[in-house]
């Protein structure tokens, strides 16, 4: 399920309803703005954020609001493609150019022509690819692996991040003039956390959509549900609140959807809050703040002794470089680092 970021928050965002993009909180409206203001232009976009914040809808969003609306938009992203394949994928090739090679293919930017190109989680692309993407934004034209005539291009260039790319200069794991040409227009998009007004009517959407698609009934959330989830954090962001409003719908009876079909505890489980409950939570809160105080000295620590290499440091620490880079935004928010 695509991610969807905005939902519709009445007669005052009508155009933007009209445009399959709605927000709520002061935050995602700022963000709007900015982007209807950018569409107009030819300028390449760099959108930054958490994974699972919405960085593609927004792009599609930049796409629909631009006088390139009715031409093609091409996503691809730089992450999921084998490192041997993403300049073929990318800029396509010709017959025999290597082993397998059939035919000739266009590739992504040729497939863009006239329209918007997304190249989604931008610092995933390895260096020695990065030196020719940066050769095709400044030329703008691009050249098939194995041809020898380029292809004039009229593309415009949005490009997704969940790292800081200014880190990732620092760390010589992105070129700094490529990081300039993409990040002429930037665009931070704040996790689901701190923009709250959102995430209400974004379950609400979630649960349309989820019905609509799945032909099965539609539910609504009680005072109850809304309270629980306004409670929430949403590391996951918008992709975590899709999957907890879809396993609600799933365990839900009827067509109301209560707090307990959104915490996914069996019903024997939940307990009223009393006294002795109260107690119990305080305790349990209390521990689980001490283990996260640990769990980042720790990290911070491993950091330290590695000189800062997070390659080391996740070797060290037995976790993914995906989770390492969570654990240190969060600590950047908490103004820890």
């Amino acid at each position: 399920m695509e991610p969807i970021f905005d939902v519709d928050a009445g007669a005052a965002v009508a155009a933007d309803a009209i445009q399959g993009v709605i927000a709520v909180d002061p935050a995602t409206r700022g963000i709007l703005e900015l982007a209807r203001k950018v569409a107009g232009s030819v300028a390449t976009v760099l959108i930054s954020g958490e994974s699972g914040v919405g960085k593609e809808v927004l792009a599609r969003y930049i796409h629909r609001m631009s006088p390139r609306a009715v031409a093609p938009f091409v996503a691809i992203n730089c992450a999921a493609i084998p490192e041997q394949l993403l300049e073929a994928t990318l800029f396509g090739y010709e017959k025999g150019s290597y082993t397998g090679a059939a035919r000739s293919e266009p590739g992504k930017f040729e497939q863009a022509q006239g329209g918007t190109l997304l190249l989604d989680e931008i610092s995933e692309m390895p260096l020695a690819l990065q030196a020719k993407l940066l050769r095709v934004l400044q030329e703008r034209e691009v050249e098939r692996v194995g041809g020898r005539q380029p292809v004039s291009l009229d593309v415009r260039v949005i490009a997704t991040t969940n790292r800081q790319l200014e880190d990732e200069v620092e760390q010589g794991r992105f070129r700094e003039d490529l990081y300039y040409r993409l990040n002429v227009f930037p665009l931070p998009l704040p996790p689901l956390r701190q923009r709250p007004a959102d995430i209400v009517p974004l379950a609400e959407a979630l649960l349309a959509r989820i019905a609509s698609e799945q032909g099965g009934r539609h539910a609504e959330l009680h005072p109850r549900a809304k309270a629980y989830l306004e409670a929430q954090e949403w590391p996951g962001n918008v992709r975590e609140l899709a999957n907890a409003v879809q396993r609600a719908l799933i365990v839900a009876p009827g067509t109301v959807i209560d707090e307990s079909h959104l915490s996914a505890l069996p019903l024997h489980q939940l307990q009223p809050i009393g006294p002795a409950t109260q107690r119990r939570e305080a305790t349990a809160t209390r521990t689980a703040g001490n283990i996260k105080a640990v769990e980042q000295d720790l990290i911070l620590r491993t950091l330290a002794a590695v000189n800062g290499s997070r390659k080391l440091a996740v070797e060290r620490l037995g976790i993914s470089e995906r989770t390492l880079r969570y654990k240190l935004q969060r600590y950047r928010l908490a103004g820890v680092m």
